[in-house]
């Protein structure tokens, strides 16, 4: 997996990648726990804050789905975890709390999306579908640009036989704690990816672990119902 510098940190409340994509009219932002980012309010207050129009967005209703859709208006998507675009005047948007957010950019035409990735999507194939999906609409993977921002690694992503088993043996660790097993989840998304097509060398990763920087970023695994959510946003800058 390839790591870099990544992320700017802005007044201590959110990331801007940098460097930027290859494709410099294409930004991409993601709030840190101290960013106040609760409900569609919040939403738009960080979508205004790194200067976003806060009406263009494009909110999916996340359900730990595959469904993964390309979109042409700023709008609420029901039961999908995956949204894409060639419209330069829209905004892709997710929400996570220890899932994956992919950033997928293309390398020089106004083309980008978000995959909200957990373990549940990424065992059901949503990775997949989001490169079918891409090609469907006429793009080649490989001029394609993927970045994976901070979620649960694999210190802290701890399961049993019900959700082991839905992983090949490659990507678990076993620990010697009452037959618990940990998931090396951002192994097996590199894994997915390359398998449907996208270029090892254009895909990157933030590995910060969102359960153990608690003070950095909400953790639906670490504090439950009571965790807040960071928000990843994509759009044309």
């Amino acid at each position: 997996m390839m790591e870099e510098n990544l992320f700017k940190m802005l007044n201590n409340k959110f990331w801007m990648i940098k460097p930027q994509f290859s494709n410099a009219d294409i930004k991409a932002v993601f709030s840190l726990r101290s960013f106040k980012t609760d409900g569609e309010i919040g939403r738009k207050a960080f979508a205004k804050k790194v200067g976003f129009n806060s009406q263009s967005l494009i909110v999916p209703s996340q359900t730990h789905s595959t469904n993964v859709n390309f979109v042409s208006t700023a709008k609420l998507i029901k039961s999908c975890d995956g949204i894409f675009t060639n419209e330069k005047n829209i905004v892709c948007s997710i929400q996570v709390a220890d899932c994956m957010p992919i950033f997928v950019a293309h390398l020089s035409k106004n083309v980008f999306g978000l995959v909200h990735a957990g373990w549940r999507g990424l065992a059901n194939g949503i990775l997949e579908k989001s490169a079918r999906l891409i090609i469907e609409n006429g793009y080649r993977l490989s001029d394609f640009e993927i970045i994976i921002g901070p979620s649960i690694q694999k210190c802290c992503f701890e399961v049993r036989d019900d959700i082991v088993q839905r992983f090949k043996s490659e990507f678990v660790i076993q620990t010697d704690e009452n037959g618990k097993y940990k998931v090396d989840l951002q192994k097996y998304a590199l894994s997915e990816l390359m398998d449907s097509g996208f270029e090892k060398s254009k895909i990157k990763f933030i590995s910060e672990c969102t359960y153990c920087l608690k003070e950095k970023y909400h953790s639906y695994r670490r504090d439950g119902k009571n965790s807040g959510r960071m928000i990843g946003l994509i759009g044309s800058s």
